[in-house]
This record gives C-alpha cells, structure tokens and sequence, in this order.
C-alpha cells in the first residue's frame, strides 16, 4: 500500500503519476502541480478539507460545475507570470476555491434562479462574499485567504461590494482573481446566456482595465493570455 503523494491517502495505485510520485485523483495532481514544494502534510490536509466544502458549493450551482476549480487554475496561471510563489500562493489558491463558500447562506430560491434577481434577491445575493469571510476567517490558517474571498467583487476603482475598497485597498489576491473569476465567467455557457469567445472576454477586460481591474493585473493577463486561452472554460490536466 502507497500514499498519494499530496493528500497522504492510502491508495493502492496511482492513477495519475509524475516524477514526484502517485495520485490518487485529479484534483490532488492539480493541486500539487502548481503548490508541490510549498505545502507540508498538514496544508495537504487542510486544502483536502477545503475541496469537499467547495465541492458542495458546486453541487448547489451545478449549471457552472467545476467553477471553482477552472477560475483557481486560471488564478495559477496568472499568479506564476507574476511571480508569486511560496506561501502568498498557497493563501491565493485556497481564496480562489473557497471564493463562494459564502453562498452555502444564499436560499437556492435565489441561487439557482435563471431569471433576473429582483433588487432584494440581489441585496440578499451580495452578502455571500461577507458569509464566506465569516465562515473561515475565525481558522488562523486562512487569515489571509479569507480578505480575498472577502474583497473578490470590490472593484480597482471603488465601486465594487461588500466594502466599497478601490486601488490597493483591495488585496492583490483579490485583484488577481476578479480578472480570472470574469474571464471564467464570460466564457463558460450559462443557462441564461451563450459563452463568449476568449476575444471577447479579453476585450471586456481590457475595457475594464482601470475601473473594475488593476491595471498591472491586466497587463500580465495580457503576457500570459496564450496559456489563460489554453486553460479557459476547462480544467486541464498534464
């Protein structure tokens, strides 16, 4: 019996292997693709935990299926063009997967609705970024994570929510993942609206640049866009 290399369970082949050793699912050769080196048995055992919560935030929006982890890729992606390496991407990883986990407090009536929210549903539907700050803030170990689930739809320049944050009051985790949260959105179907093409979300956020998204930001989505564009509207695994 032998061990996946990145969660430490027990398993008696690996499904996926590299040079590092066996796995025993996607989601840990992901994981450990990009955070190998950084995290010891305890973080491997705390981002399994995190992936089961983000798993049933996925089962109540099914319509977007693996969001969580496609906009943590892209996150990735973006966030190794601008060097962030160590522990402040592990903090941006599990702020990217537990961005959502705020809307376990959203009423499906709501969360779940293909029409237009009313201006109360909406009220209602902008607390979850406040609910997911409070549900993981209290655990040390995602202080920092929780201001990007927190500061994920505040805007560079200030009209964003819960907190109204503009320029660097924003954390940059946050500002890293509103440009790939946006780039998911735009260019995965919805059931209220077809995919854009790769273009078009690009135009969009360069559009933005300045107003919704920092500047520098985009300018690195723009260095990196042939691999975001490789990425985009799935998860990919090597």
């Amino acid at each position: 019996m032998t061990h996946c290399v990145a969660c430490q369970t027990e398993i008696k082949e690996g499904i996926f292997k590299d040079g590092r050793g066996p796995y025993c699912c996607e989601k840990c050769y992901f994981r450990d693709r990009f955070l190998g080196g950084v995290m010891d048995k305890m973080e491997a055992i705390y981002l399994a935990i995190i992936e089961a919560l983000v798993d049933a935030v996925d089962a109540k929006e099914h319509e977007v299926g693996n969001h969580s982890y496609r906009v943590t890729q892209l996150a990735m992606v973006l966030a190794q063009e601008m060097e962030i390496k160590g522990r402040e991407l592990v903090d941006l990883y599990c702020g990217s997967i537990l961005h959502d986990i705020g809307k376990i407090g959203i009423p499906d009536s709501i969360l779940t609705k293909h029409e237009n929210l009313s201006s109360e549903e909406w009220e209602i539907m902008k607390r979850h970024p406040e609910i997911g700050y409070r549900i993981v803030s209290h655990i040390g170990y995602f202080k920092n994570a929780a201001e990007i689930i927190y500061s994920h739809h505040e805007h560079y320049d200030g009209t964003g929510y819960p907190r109204g944050l503009k320029g660097d009051e924003i954390v940059l985790g946050a500002r890293i993942f509103s440009v790939c949260d946006t780039l998911d959105a735009l260019t995965v179907e919805r059931p209220y609206r077809n995919a854009l093409s790769f273009e078009d979300a690009k135009r969009f956020i360069l559009n933005q640049s300045g107003k919704i998204f920092d500047p520098h930001v985009v300018d690195c989505f723009v260095d990196v866009e042939i691999k975001l564009m490789e990425f985009s509207g799935k998860i990919v695994y090597y």
